[in-house]
């Protein structure tokens, strides 16, 4: 439990530059300069979310938090998937503007779903 805070900060900073890189990535394709995909802005989004998972995981394995008892974390992780789905739509070059712009409207809604349940984890549903 000791590296449980230096990890979750690790972790912190990892969606913080996450959510960076796609929103620049974003902004690069909506000012026409498409060149960022033959360059290392391509490939360094890929390692960092997969080091981002690989602390997620870590912190699941060490911490006090299970997905289906903390059902802030459970709907973080369905989130997820739906931000990586609009992700991937929004910035597809094969789909037209408006259906990537839409993609990606939800896919920032997403990640800001995703921030606000990890800041705050609030209680969802009471039986």
């Amino acid at each position: 439990m000791e590296y449980y805070l230096p990890l979750k900060h690790l972790h912190m900073f990892c969606a913080y530059l996450s959510a960076t890189l796609f929103i620049g990535r974003l902004v690069l394709d909506m000012l026409g300069k498409p060149t960022w995909r033959h360059s290392p802005l391509r490939h360094l989004p890929h390692i960092n979310d997969t080091l981002l998972l690989t602390l997620a995981f870590t912190l699941l394995a060490i911490g006090p938090w299970q997905p289906f008892a903390h059902q802030w974390l459970g709907f973080k992780i369905l989130l997820l998937l739906g931000y990586i789905g609009f992700g991937v739509g929004a910035l597809k070059q094969s789909l037209i503007v408006p259906a990537r712009a839409i993609c990606a409207l939800l896919a920032l809604a997403q990640l800001g779903g995703i921030f606000y349940l990890a800041r705050f984890k609030p209680l969802l549903f009471t039986l």
